[in-house]
């Protein structure tokens, strides 16, 4: 059996080495350009996938934010909330409300540690889990919600004083649909949280 040797194409000769010469060179700029054109753009499509990445995270950035008043349906009341400001919705995964830097169990705690207050059934106090919840974009949920009236006047007035303070921490974690996460005190109105790989639920939640 014969085998025919492997044919090598060479660029065509004119019999002109200066022109033979010049047209290896052309070849080769040709080549060398065609490949960083392919590198050129292999980069920009790099670079327009990251940004729709970022562009898809941007859209579903949640932002969670304290808030806190003292007036409801034009009455004395307090409100201690916290609301989504961003544009996604956020997944609160953990929150711890601390005073003097101790874990509160519920509001009824909370009301007896801050402001010596026994509850009364009929006083118009309210409050919520936030811990587990999704929080929609603009939306904000009450963890307490304190009328002022003739049983609970003492207690109102000490915490209204104390709401926006450093004795109050609202610690919290909450992630993005992506699980993108974020920590820290809301009390501290930050504009920029604490980025952390995950959330964990604590084991001294706020809670009912």
């Amino acid at each position: 059996m014969n085998i025919e040797p492997e044919q090598h194409h060479e660029p065509p000769r004119t019999g002109l080495k200066w022109l033979d010469a010049a047209l290896a060179i052309a070849i080769l700029f040709i080549s060398i350009s065609s490949l960083i054109v392919a590198i050129v753009h292999s980069r920009t499509l790099e670079r327009m996938a990251d940004a729709n990445v970022k562009l898809v995270e941007a859209n579903s950035w949640p932002f969670v934010a304290y808030s806190t008043g003292n007036r409801s349906d034009e009455k004395p009341a307090i409100n201690l909330s916290v609301e989504n400001n961003g544009i996604g919705p956020a997944k609160i995964e953990s929150f711890v409300v601390t005073w003097n830097k101790i874990p509160q169990r519920n509001a009824l705690v909370f009301l007896k540690t801050c402001c010596g207050y026994e509850h009364h059934f009929g006083d118009g106090l309210e409050y919520s889990v936030v811990q587990g919840e999704v929080l929609r974009a603009g939306a904000r949920l009450n963890f307490l919600n304190f009328p002022r009236n003739a049983q609970t006047a003492a207690a109102w007035d000490k915490l209204n004083g104390d709401r926006i303070s450093s004795k109050l921490d609202v610690n919290i974690c909450y992630c993005s649909v992506f699980d993108e996460c974020w920590a820290g005190d809301i009390t501290e109105f930050s504009l920029h949280p604490r980025r952390v790989d995950k959330c964990t639920p604590s084991k001294t939640a706020f809670d009912q």
